[in-house]
């Protein structure tokens, strides 16, 4: 292999290699113009209501009582649900895992100390309408009534065997 060479066929592949690149950068470039259907191309009141419709918040903080108020009124109504069904929708969750060291249904040490500690059945059901260490009030659903919850922990205890 002649070794004076070596520039020429370095240059010379690298000038293929290129113009082979550039070429198709060209040949894309013109596929896309082939290709647009200037669709885009809209109004810009219409596309600037596409743009706020898809960054629009999901929700909202309202920090005013009487606002907030105002929409819990608003809420649509529903059909009271049963312990069990409280239950089955939010506390089954937590203590039937023991997660993050709730007592778990069925633990009769544990409930009945809890029971004692809090006063009875009135001073469970006040700490889970309030909340207590990681559980959020009402089992972190504001639209359970006080009954709801109450009927809620009377089935857990019931279940537990207390």
């Amino acid at each position: 292999m002649d070794h004076k060479n070596h520039d020429k066929v370095f240059f010379s592949t690298f000038a293929i290699v290129l113009s082979a690149l550039f070429g198709i950068f060209f040949i894309c470039i013109v596929a896309a113009r082939i290709l647009d259907t200037g669709e885009i191309h809209q109004d810009e009141a219409v596309t600037r209501g596409l743009l706020e419709e898809r960054i629009k918040p999901l929700g909202q903080v309202i920090t005013d009582n009487s606002e907030l108020a105002k929409l819990q009124a608003a809420a649509p109504k529903r059909e009271p649900m049963s312990g069990e069904q409280v239950y089955a929708k939010l506390c089954a969750g937590c203590h039937d895992a023991g997660v993050l060291g709730a007592p778990k249904t069925g633990d009769k040490l544990a409930w009945g100390e809890r029971r004692k500690a809090n006063g009875g059945l009135e001073g469970l059901v006040a700490s889970a309408i309030k909340g207590k260490n990681q559980m959020p009030a009402k089992g972190g659903d504001p639209s359970l009534s006080d009954d709801e919850v109450k009927a809620s922990v009377e089935h857990l205890l019931k279940l537990t065997g207390i």
